[in-house]
């Protein structure tokens, strides 16, 4: 597998970890903004996600995706301390598997497979998503990294699925789209082709939030020239569904 994008992920959970890692036990049962989610249910969902995970990473991902499979499903433990355990545990149980493979090796993962580099990405969104959860809980603000090229990669690519599964259709067809963003460090970021009529600028950080819906593209520095890229804004979502949302 690509060292760089695990190194990446691994990262993304440090930075997660050490947020919640020294807060008391009190500040766990602070509400997040996932209804009905406090931070410890944050944390815990990320566990039991590598745990779907590592099971699809090792060829079982009929025991959650089958008709007769099911989400890995465990109580919240009351102890922080046993959440968080838990969670560096499993994460780390999903990297190792993740190295063993092939950066092309199939991962079945929801209705189809993806390449491992593909499911190691989405890993990182889903960490970083939900990372953005715990800082808001806390009143902590993050700092973005040039990690979120990993996120804003996805966040294009899913483009297709995100139509699809919400049951829209893009007003033009999609090659008709392109990405110019900033990174965190001033880097230019360009996805679609150079040469798309219509397209979506502005800071990269504000398409990695709209992409994962925290953040209203109405409350972003996001500019989109043509019906397609406004389209784009309010349809995009870098996860599966609602239903198994970061």
């Amino acid at each position: 597998m690509d060292d760089v994008l695990l190194d990446d992920l691994a990262a993304e959970h440090q930075v997660l970890d050490d947020l919640v890692a020294p807060l008391p036990a009190e500040v766990w049962s602070t509400p997040s903004p996932s209804p009905g989610w406090t931070l410890a249910h944050q944390i815990h969902h990320l566990d039991v996600s590598e745990g779907a995970a590592l099971l699809a990473l090792t060829g079982h991902s009929d025991q959650v995706f089958s008709p007769t499979g099911r989400w890995p499903d465990r109580p919240l433990p009351d102890d922080p301390t046993e959440v968080l355990d838990n969670w560096r545990d499993s994460r780390a149980a999903s990297l190792e598997a993740m190295a063993a493979l092939d950066a092309k090796a199939p991962v079945i993962w929801g209705h189809g497979p993806m390449t491992c580099r593909s499911f190691a990405t989405a890993r990182l969104m889903e960490t970083w998503a939900h990372g953005l959860d715990c800082f808001t809980t806390v009143g902590a603000e993050p700092t973005d990294t040039d990690r979120l090229r990993h996120v804003a990669h996805i966040g294009y690519r899913a483009l297709p699925y995100a139509f699809h599964s919400q049951g829209v259709t893009p007003p033009t067809p999609l090659s008709e789209l392109r990405l110019e963003l900033t990174s965190p460090s001033g880097e230019r970021w360009t996805y679609g082709n150079p040469n798309a009529p219509q397209s979506i600028t502005g800071p990269a950080p504000h398409w990695c939030r709209v992409a994962t819906r925290r953040m209203n593209p109405a409350d972003s520095d996001l500019v989109a020239d043509g019906p397609l890229a406004q389209s784009v804004l309010t349809t995009a979502r870098a996860y599966l569904s609602d239903g198994a949302s970061p």
